[in-house]
């Protein structure tokens, strides 16, 4: 399976709609879908070594180059071997703080991060939130959330994010995005914490609230197949499958619910437990039943 789409069946770049221009062993156009995935930001990505007219587009805006990853917006501009900060830079992504000193910050903002920024900054406390990928997190990336209470039909874990962040800002909360903390250390009665692209924060009080991981199988060939063949997000990369048969790893909730999802694209799917019996919910085993 691959996820490119032949360039002569695509239209124009819409006012939604970013092209990444790659190849399948390129380790930088990796990390930018990677980015792009991460920060949900929805992109089709063209292979240019199986389409002629791709490499040749490359070429064309390269001088005669083929250098990857060529990134097009909706706008025309164009980006060439993107660095992270530059991608989070023309998304207008907030990377940077307005002050260097805050009464808390928060590492992580998932429903757990922004609920407890949206607290202190209702008790007055000037409080930043830094995320390194998108905001929600897991959640933020689940199809819809069915057992959260006060939404009776449901709302989609995107949506959930969004309004978490817009309640917390509300409330003077400032977020900061594609940021990851490099190092967090005593500075006499307070904390510095440091981004990894250098900035510090001075605070009284770092609460961390980064969430849970993506589980890896630790098999050979998994490393290098991240972000092309394997992924971790049916809502981010399913579109890539239309047609093709995929294999959910994981008999829990996630699993269940991301193997659902992807029968939207898929011509197939089949989900693998290693356990003797699967643990998602028995209303999840009811749909996958159906």
């Amino acid at each position: 399976m691959t996820d490119s789409t032949p360039i002569s069946n695509l239209q124009l770049p819409t006012s939604n709609t970013i092209i990444v221009y790659s190849t399948v062993w390129c380790p930088d156009c990796k990390r930018a879908k990677r980015f792009f995935g991460e920060q949900r930001v929805p992109y089709v990505n063209i292979d240019i070594e199986q389409d002629a007219e791709a490499m040749a587009f490359v070429e064309k805006v390269n001088n005669g180059m083929r250098v990857i990853p060529t990134i097009v917006f909706p706008d025309g501009s164009i980006l060439v071997e993107p660095s992270n900060a530059q991608l989070a830079e023309k998304l207008g992504l907030q990377t940077k703080a307005k002050r260097t000193f805050y009464d808390s910050v928060v590492v992580g903002s998932g429903p757990a991060g922004l609920t407890a920024a949206l607290y202190m900054a209702r008790e007055g406390m000037d409080t930043l939130v830094i995320e390194k990928a998108g905001m929600g997190g897991q959640a933020g990336i689940t199809e819809t959330l069915d057992n959260f209470p006060g939404f009776d039909q449901g709302i989609a874990g995107a949506e959930f994010a969004d309004r978490l962040a817009r309640q917390a800002r509300r409330f003077g909360v400032e977020i900061l995005q594609a940021q990851e903390v490099a190092d967090i250390s005593p500075d006499g009665p307070y904390v510095c914490v440091t981004t990894a692209s250098g900035q510090e924060y001075e605070t009284k009080a770092v609460l961390l609230a980064t969430g849970a991981r993506y589980r890896r199988l630790g098999v050979p060939g998994e490393d290098d197949l991240i972000g092309t063949n394997i992924h971790f997000c049916a809502t981010c990369d399913g579109a890539f499958y239309k047609g093709k048969k995929v294999l959910v790893v994981g008999g829990g909730n996630s699993g269940f619910e991301e193997g659902l999802f992807l029968t939207k694209f898929a011509s197939q799917v089949d989900i693998v437990e290693f356990m003797p019996q699967v643990k998602a919910s028995q209303i999840l085993q009811d749909k996958v039943a159906k």
